[in-house]
């Protein structure tokens, strides 16, 4: 709590700057610059819209307007984030070869979840009682279901409607693992006896990315080319 009331009484006493006119969308990705600020020096649950409205230079009607509620503006945060996530990892699979380099897709996500604004979005998601909101934004935007078929375009013949739900539900299984890690990466660390490093990140990244290409190899049996040395 004193960290709160450090932050607050920082906000406080900086001036805020002069009004200006701005599209929509503009003040929407402004109003979201300053949530990802805020997160990033207190945790979601310390603060609330008047912070982030200090931070942004505006009143937190200003906020409602656009997000509604505190709980709707840290979702927003949290679902640009993540489709920030996925147009990097389309951008990837573009890339010739990309497929015979998951471990390179990969590292993409978990530099995501090395953020700790990122993780704390997550982990407040999970802990609330809003599983409804998520559940909402995830069958409306199908973000994974996307990056499936980006594989699936990139696999020579093309995946037949059952390869294509094997690709969905190892990509599910290989992002699910990722952000259990980055969650409960010091009690998995724990569990077989080493400490958190770097190191061990990179170690767990390059296992799963084996996992995930072997898994589909066997599945599909054609179109996954072999890892390159």
């Amino acid at each position: 709590m004193p960290r709160k009331r450090k932050l607050i009484q920082f906000r406080r006493g900086s001036p805020r700057p002069p009004r200006r006119r701005r599209t929509p969308e503009a003040a929407r990705q402004e109003l979201l610059d300053a949530a990802d600020r805020v997160f990033a020096d207190v945790h979601p649950d310390h603060v609330g819209l008047v912070d982030v409205a200090r931070e942004a230079g505006v009143s937190h009607a200003l906020i409602t307007h656009y997000f509604g509620t505190y709980a709707g503006l840290l979702e927003a945060t949290l679902e640009r984030r993540i489709r920030t996530l996925r147009a990097e990892i389309l951008t990837r699979l573009r890339e010739a070869g990309a497929l015979s380099r998951p471990g390179d897709l990969l590292a993409v996500l978990f530099r995501a979840l090395e953020d700790p604004v990122h993780v704390r979005l997550v982990k407040w998601m999970l802990a609330s009682d809003r599983p409804s909101a998520a559940k909402a934004f995830a069958l409306q935007d199908k973000g994974l279901q996307e990056v499936a078929h980006a594989v699936a375009g990139a696999i020579d013949p093309p995946p037949n409607r059952r390869q294509l739900d094997t690709i969905e539900l190892a990509l599910l299984t290989a992002v699910s693992a990722a952000y259990g890690y980055a969650i409960s990466k010091y009690a998995m660390a724990g569990a077989i006896g080493r400490p958190v490093s770097s190191e061990l990140d990179l170690e767990v990244q390059r296992t799963l990315a084996g996992m995930l290409q072997a898994y589909l190899r066997a599945e599909l049996g054609v179109g996954i080319p072999p890892p390159v040395s």
